[in-house]
């Protein structure tokens, strides 16, 4: 899946004279949201053409694009571009792959299950990703259900193929994912996840998307809110706070240590928010999960090696 290279495709497609921003080229990928995300693409691999895209404001980012852009006859005053809505190019054509992974999101959530179905939770492994430009050094340490011991740890390197598109984390880190789980033996009961379950644009984040497709339960725990409003920090360490998208309940603040700063709980797959909220609050010694803590640990030693 060559997101870059699709990126590339569009920005060929204006036209000399013609501008496009970062949020018309997103469109043309099938999701306007992905704007920044496109803007580091063309920032790491320039287009031939990407003098012709513009910031939100009109003005060029790409080093000489004032002047290649007046070549060609755009008018750019103080620094922007003159008459951007007129100028605009937006009929761009291409397989538009963010829009069609969402509805393949949007499609599997029918398959999550939010309510408890899983036997008793002996074994839990945290996975978390580090990366190094396009190889990622993932890992997962399982531990005992009280988050006292390590029963195993895996580490291992791979190429990523897939950039940043926040609402897209598992294109870009379940492959690495699944390539640790695969190694553990036995299979965890329980899979937690650096990262959002249901509480997700389509409600299938990467912690959902983890335990469908490895048929086990799971439960994504994040750093920050991709979507959702959540409720008052609570005041005492332990507390949890209601986190809601479009009125519904999808998720929790967990106030997990002594620090403001919470923790987002939400379902993967196979265990009830109110479940998922306290087996993250019994695994914490500290703000993160002992499984996931263990884990960003050992997948960013492997990265300094």
């Amino acid at each position: 899946m060559d997101i870059a290279g699709e990126v590339s495709n569009l920005v060929e497609q204006i036209p000399p004279g013609r501008v496009s921003t970062f949020a018309d080229l997103a469109e043309g990928l099938g999701d306007p949201r992905a704007a920044t995300a496109v803007f580091r693409i063309l920032r790491e691999s320039p287009a031939v053409a990407s003098h012709r895209v513009v910031r939100a404001s009109g003005e060029p980012w790409a080093p000489g694009a004032t002047m290649r852009l007046r070549r060609e006859g755009v008018r750019v005053a103080g620094g922007r571009v003159d008459g951007l809505d007129h100028l605009r190019w937006r009929k761009f054509q291409g397989p538009q792959t963010l829009a069609r992974l969402r509805g393949e999101q949007r499609r599997l959530a029918a398959d999550v299950e939010t309510s408890d179905r899983f036997p008793e939770i002996r074994r839990v492994a945290g996975f978390d990703v580090s990366y190094d430009r396009d190889t990622a050094f993932a890992s997962a340490v399982v531990m005992d259900a009280s988050g006292d011991g390590v029963l195993q740890e895996v580490s291992l390197e791979t190429r990523v193929d897939f950039p940043y598109i926040p609402g897209y984390l598992a294109n870009r880190e379940f492959p690495a994912i699944e390539a640790c789980f695969r190694r553990l033996n036995p299979a965890p009961d329980l899979l937690m996840i650096d990262g959002h379950g249901i509480l997700h644009p389509a409600r299938f984040g990467i912690a959902s998307y983890a335990g469908v497709r490895l048929d086990r339960p799971s439960i994504g725990v994040a750093k920050s809110l991709l979507v959702g409003a959540p409720g008052p920090i609570p005041r005492d360490p332990g507390g949890s706070t209601e986190v809601r998208l479009e009125g519904e309940v999808l998720g929790a603040g967990l106030r997990s240590g002594h620090s403001r700063r919470m923790v987002y709980v939400s379902t993967g797959n196979r265990v009830s928010l109110e479940t998922a909220v306290r087996i993250t609050k019994r695994l914490c010694k500290s703000r993160i999960p002992e499984p996931l803590r263990r884990a960003d640990l050992a997948s960013r030693k492997m990265k300094r090696k």
